[in-house]
């Protein structure tokens, strides 16, 4: 889980059991430098120097890697309140993946040589940096099994309830992303999630309008698929 945004204020907010979050914001807050990008924006593409590292303010990020045949690869994508592009930052090496805006986004950049002293001498900021990566490693094998293990329909609705907000018993998705580039990220044709959905749709399992999804219950959404 990351940081919220306080719907009332605009302001991030942590529960207090994810105050490693708070650490970073605060940290990015101080040394970092504010700037808006478009939907549709890099923020940075492959092969780029590695002159920083970003926080999502608002916004929503995805990183994504070009294949041999040229097409985009979604590996993952970054809310309000996460770092990306601190990896290769660390690593001393060039961008190997590219960082797209899917909306509207403010990021903070906390440029290289700042955040390696951060990493370096700030004993909280290193510390909560390595739990959060840590966090995300679990997550990623967790995801892995999960494409591994489960069938296409489960993988499909696994993951369209991860890019949900839920409130309630209800989820509600705004669909950022193409059919195709969903398809990458779970490991399925194009043609299968447009199938899925649409199948959905008629049989009352989910409302699917404008890139707009309800999903009513996924606990049981995910057992009826």
């Amino acid at each position: 889980m990351t940081g919220e945004v306080d719907e009332t204020n605009g302001q991030n907010s942590f529960p207090e059991s994810n105050h490693h979050y708070e650490t970073i914001f605060r940290a990015f807050e101080k040394y970092g430098t504010k700037r808006a990008f478009k939907k549709h924006e890099f923020i940075f593409q492959e092969n780029d120097p590695s002159i920083a590292a970003y926080y999502v303010d608002t916004g929503l990020i995805k990183v994504s890697q070009s294949s041999q045949e040229g097409q985009g690869i979604t590996l993952f994508l970054r809310y309000t309140g996460e770092v990306f592009g601190n990896a290769e930052l660390l690593a001393g090496l060039s961008r190997k993946r590219y960082a797209k805006c899917l909306t509207d986004s403010m990021i903070i950049a906390v440029e290289s040589r700042q955040f390696l002293a951060l990493a370096k001498q700030d004993p909280a900021f290193s510390y909560s940096l390595a739990t959060i990566t840590a966090r995300r490693l679990l997550e990623t094998q967790n995801m892995v099994e999960t494409l591994i293990s489960r069938p296409v329909a489960w993988r499909l609705g696994w993951f369209l309830i991860q890019m949900g907000k839920r409130k309630e018993n209800v989820a509600r998705v705004q669909l950022q992303l193409s059919h195709e580039e969903i398809s990458y990220v779970i490991g399925c044709s194009r043609q299968t999630v447009t199938e899925l959905l649409n199948k959905w749709r008629d049989k009352g399992l989910i409302t699917y309008e404008k890139k707009n999804i309800i999903i009513m219950e996924p606990s049981r959404f995910l057992h009826h698929i």
